[in-house]
């Protein structure tokens, strides 16, 4: 069965929160096939630091973050819209400034009336109004984060890092490494308004980067960069509560490891988390009370997996590797192991994203 998804890349130097910087390889923005394990590039379209991506299938839309410290001559960075058909053809229809520096996460409402956006190194949210066409509206609301935490280097200010739909409509969480905690808002329409009695707190040090709601929407998981763990809260009716949480890396592990993304198989039986640093892939199985048991951990096949997708079957995971230049693939079996099966070179991937024709 063919499939089809797109890749985001750096394409310039980017000065990383880490104090490392990328060197930026990638093209742009890569219309992709893929079919029995293997990958197939269609088109590219040069675009500015693409390093997040949401597609708008209803209206053949892409929305990508342009992470930069300046764009289109003003302070902060971007977001672009695209539009894409059959053939993998892609057109830039507009361009955005976020008012917000290096933005890396972009997600669509529910009920696809904004579009919001998580700026890493200033701390914010932004959030855009899109039409029933899904074109961006010029007005912004933007929302400003603040407070620090424990990890000098890493936590010196607040850095938004994800938006996080829950699965009844009305609330989201942006996850904000620089003061530990998730961040609620509520919205009607396109309007959205902060929800501060919603938010939740976790310990210092922990870094929340990215979650996911499993399929009955009543357990949440969330993963922290700096503490290289897999947090489990269970959740009902906008309030969440802690349960336990579990360590992405072995424990005679002496390295420096962030922790970067975490995807569950559309069956929500098997959870992974990647590591920047171990440059792995941890996965777990997720029990009927929503814990995690350990299953094992890969190698993911390149240097520092930045991000990762499981493609709609479940039989197949795509793993971008920043800072080797590849996407590996991998088969997943029936238990939630993985398995090598092929891979390609593409610069600095950043973002992968599957998507229906």
């Amino acid at each position: 069965m063919k499939q089809y998804f797109v890749i985001g890349s750096y394409t310039e130097p980017i000065l990383f929160g880490t104090g490392e910087v990328s060197q930026g390889k990638g093209k742009g923005i890569s219309f992709c096939t893929f079919e029995d394990g293997k990958i197939e590039v269609k088109k590219e379209i040069a675009v500015k630091n693409p390093s997040f991506l949401y597609v708008n299938e209803l209206n053949k839309k892409i929305y990508a973050v342009n992470e930069m410290k300046e764009y289109l001559g003003k302070t902060g960075g971007g977001i672009t819209q695209l539009a894409y058909d059959e053939e993998g053809n892609m057109s830039i229809e507009g361009s955005w400034n976020t008012y917000g520096i290096d933005p890396c996460h972009i997600a669509v409402g529910p009920n696809g009336q904004f579009v919001a956006i998580a700026n890493y190194s200033s701390g914010s949210v932004t959030v855009y109004p899109i039409d029933e066409k899904g074109n961006v509206k010029n007005d912004c609301q933007l929302f400003q984060h603040k407070g620090c935490s424990i990890h000098q280097l890493r936590q010196e200010g607040p850095h938004a890092h994800s938006c996080i739909f829950v699965p009844d409509q009305g609330l989201f969480y942006v996850s904000d490494l620089g003061i530990d905690k998730l961040v609620a808002y509520r919205y009607e329409g396109s309007i959205v308004y902060s929800e501060d009695s919603a938010s939740v707190s976790v310990p210092a040090g922990s870094g929340p980067r990215y979650g996911e709601f499993g399929k009955d929407g009543k357990h949440f998981y969330l993963i922290n960069e700096i503490s290289s763990q897999v947090m489990h809260f269970t959740y009902d009716a906008g309030k969440m509560e802690f349960q336990n949480a579990v360590n992405t890396i072995p424990q005679d592990f002496t390295g420096s490891n962030t922790c970067s993304d975490l995807h569950m198989t559309p069956d929500g039986k098997f959870l992974y988390a990647s590591n920047r640093g171990h440059d792995s892939l941890a996965c777990y199985q997720i029990e009927e009370d929503g814990s995690l048991t350990f299953v094992e951990r890969q190698l993911c096949g390149g240097k520092t997996p930045r991000n990762f997708a499981i493609d709609p079957t479940g039989k197949y995971m795509l793993v971008g590797n920043q800072d080797s230049d590849s996407i590996t693939v991998f088969e997943i079996e029936e238990n939630g192991h993985i398995n090598q099966v092929n891979q390609m070179s593409t610069g600095a991937p950043v973002c992968i994203r599957f998507f229906q024709l």
